[in-house]
Parts: structure tokens; C-alpha cells; sequence
């Protein structure tokens, strides 16, 4: 079930699937796509006895485009007032790909009592370290969509940025396959103007934690994908270092969005995980 659920000035769109006989479980997606890069695991968790709740993010998937400048704290801050909207106190576990796992560590830390489990996948608790080089780009695209009046040229733009998108997130063999590539161009699309753009800047220019990190006491599963071009695995390394009580699986040859591509590996680590002692390592 999707529902468009009101937290202030705007509403974000949340899947919420599942009952929860065993608890809650919190899914936040990466940039510029949206819960459905989740699909396989709230369908698996949601059998295995959680509800699973997994919201697209601002101007993402089919939440309200909120064209204003932004923060990651202030997207983490969307994610509280979901929270507390929703009445939930505490999560059996959190977690996100990418941004979605930059948000759930940020959130971790300024509520240390909203779980016990944290699953971090393809993230970085650090600066992005290609920082100057895609702000140059994601400003050029922003300036070009403002100044540009021509609906179909407007409409290439966004195209040509979604296509990027995705062929920074995927394999070529997984987008090759049963028409994955269009598909998830389309999911991307959702994403594309003002607002997204100023999410995406608000990521690129995010303040590193990774001297705060060691404060998360919590269980906590990170998983980095061999061949992930957007954030290379040594990020994950850095926060495995860091956080104490946590377990780093690094997957043989898997891009950065790799919960779609390889759903049945990741659905077994996050199963070993969820239902493991709480000294799991």
C-alpha cells in the first residue's frame, strides 16, 4: 500500500507493507530513485513477519517536488516527522542504500533510542570525495533547466540525466536484461527538476560524520557492493572501522544499487542478520 502521508508543507509517499508481529523495519532509497529499489526486500521482510515501511524522499518517486534549497539534515528531519507522524517509537530496524543509509546514520545519532539494528548499504559516512567535479556538473544541469523554455528540449535534459543516473547505479548486464534499463529511467524521471536537483546537491555538499560515528552503539550490517562506481567501497571500510559492534559484507562484483540485481544474496544477509543473537559478530 501507498500512501501520500502529510508531514508539514508537503507529503512523501510511503510504502508500507507487511504486519508487525515481529516489529517495524524503516527502508530509505539512494538518490534519484525510489522505494521500489527496495521492492524484493519489502516483499521478503514483510513475509518474514515485519511491517516494512519505505518512503520516497522528497521530490523523489511520487512524494510532493518541493523546489527549494535543502540540507541532508533537513531530509533527515522529513524522515522524524514521518516518524512521529506514523506514532512509531522505536524500529526493529532502520537502514537505506546510498543516501537513504547517510540519513538512517544521521538519524541513529540524534536518536540513539529509535533501534537496535542498522543496516547501512553502498553509503559513506565521510565528504563526497568527488564533491568539486559533481557540483560543477548538478549546478550546469540546474542553471540550464532554468533558463531553458522548450518543453522537449527540457524533457532531453531530463532524460539525459536520468540515463546517467542509472548507468552510475546498475551493471550493464542487469540493465541488458527483461527491459530494466527504461524502466528504471522512468523511475528516475520521477525525479528530475529544481527540487531533485537541490537534494542532490544538498548530498554532494553533506558535512562528513565519520568522527561521530564511533557514538552509534547499535547492531549494525553494512554491505558495499565490489564494483560500486558511485561510492567506492572503502567508504563502507571507514564506517565498519568506526562503529564498533558492526559486520562489513562485501558482495563479489555487485554495482551500487545492488538490491534489485542480486535480491536473494541481500535478502539472506539481511535474514542472518534480523534474526541473529545480539552478539552477531
Amino acid at each position: 500500500m501507498l500512501e501520500k502521508i502529510n508531514i508539514g508543507e508537503f507529503s512523501l509517499a510511503t510504502k508500507i507493507d507487511g504486519q508487525p508481529k515481529k516489529g517495524h523495519i524503516l527502508l530509505i532509497h539512494c538518490l534519484g530513485l525510489s522505494h521500489k529499489v527496495f521492492e524484493d526486500q519489502i516483499n521478503f521482510l514483510s513475509e518474514q513477519g515485519f511491517e516494512v515501511i519505505a518512503p520516497d524522499m522528497r521530490s523523489h518517486g511520487d512524494s510532493d517536488k518541493v523546489d527549494r534549497e535543502c540540507t541532508l539534515d533537513d531530509i533527515t528531519e522529513d524522515v522524524e516527522k514521518l516518524i512521529k507522524k506514523l506514532g512509531i517509537r522505536k524500529f526493529f530496524a532502520l537502514g537505506g542504500i546510498s543516501m537513504g543509509g547517510m540519513i538512517s546514520m544521521r538519524l541513529v545519532l540524534k536518536n540513539p533510542e529509535l533501534t537496535d539494528n542498522l543496516i547501512l548499504m553502498g553509503t559513506s559516512a565521510d565528504e563526497d570525495p568527488y564533491k568539486d567535479r559533481y557540483k560543477i556538473m548538478i549546478e550546469d544541469l540546474l542553471n540550464s533547466i532554468k533558463a531553458e523554455k522548450n518543453h522537449e528540449k527540457l524533457h532531453n535534459l531530463y532524460r539525459n540525466s536520468a540515463e546517467l543516473l542509472v548507468r552510475l547505479c546498475f551493471s550493464q548486464q542487469y540493465l541488458e536484461k527483461n527491459n530494466n534499463f527504461e524502466r528504471w529511467v522512468l523511475e528516475a524521471m520521477k525525479s528530475q527538476g529544481v527540487g531533485g536537483i537541490h537534494v542532490a546537491i544538498a548530498v554532494i555538499n553533506r558535512k562528513s560524520i565519520i568522527n561521530k560515528i564511533h557514538k552509534i552503539k547499535c547492531r549494525t550490517l553494512i554491505m558495499a557492493g565490489e564494483l560500486d562506481m558511485a561510492v567506492p567501497p572503502n567508504e563502507s571500510k571507514k564506517i565498519a572501522e568506526r562503529i564498533e559492534n558492526s559486520k562489513l559484507i562485501l558482495l563479489d562484483g555487485a554495482p551500487h544499487i545492488f538490491t534489485p540485481e542480486i535480491p536473494v544474496k541481500v535478502n539472506q544477509h539481511l535474514k542472518e542478520f534480523l534474526l541473529s543473537s545480539n552478539n552477531f559478530i
